[in-house]
């Protein structure tokens, strides 16, 4: 339920972002935001607190984000404080890179791999995964040494086994059932 009111919030500012031509830059400042959001519990439990009036959290808001970001997001922020959403910022900033990704044809994701991938290995990966899902892919790497060889590629919810381990199960299913 979170996430589709999440994604209500995200795609509203989205479009705002997009006529007004902002869209990279309110994906930076939402980012960002978020990790101070996320760092500074205090001040997340400040507002989400209900003792504090909405009117107080937005002057708040203002007196420490304004002219540091743009008006779009510091209305977005008051927005979110007037309808009583603050405590979904953060799946409303994962929704709205969701949709810059869906609208930019990026697909982010995660490739595990039993040793360290090299710059030319991920460039290969990258550039062969986005061949197969048609668009362009950017990898994180991460080392899995329950993997003996291969590879696992996890992006936009789709996986991509070719780890010697899933071919060695497929073997053993097999050879069980034969």
């Amino acid at each position: 339920m979170e996430i589709g009111i999440a994604r209500i919030y995200a795609t509203a500012l989205f479009e705002a972002a997009d006529d007004n031509g902002s869209v990279d830059e309110v994906k930076d400042e939402l980012i960002q935001l978020d990790k101070i959001f996320e760092k500074e519990k205090d001040f997340d439990k400040l507002m989400i607190n209900p003792a504090i009036s909405n009117a107080s959290k937005k002057e708040m808001m203002k007196e420490i984000f304004e002219g540091k970001i743009s008006k779009e997001v510091l209305s977005f922020l008051c927005i979110l404080i007037d309808k009583n959403r603050q405590y979904n910022f953060h799946n409303i900033v994962r929704q709205y890179c969701d949709i810059f990704d869906e609208e930019t044809g990026i697909g982010e994701g995660v490739i595990y791999s039993a040793v360290k991938l090299t710059d030319a290995q991920m460039k290969k990966f990258q550039e062969e995964t986005g061949r197969l899902l048609q668009k362009n892919v950017m990898l994180r790497n991460k080392v899995d040494t329950s993997l003996i060889g291969g590879v696992k590629i996890f992006v936009d919810g789709k996986i991509v086994d070719a780890s010697l381990r899933s071919r060695l199960d497929k073997l053993a299913e097999q050879i069980k059932n034969s």
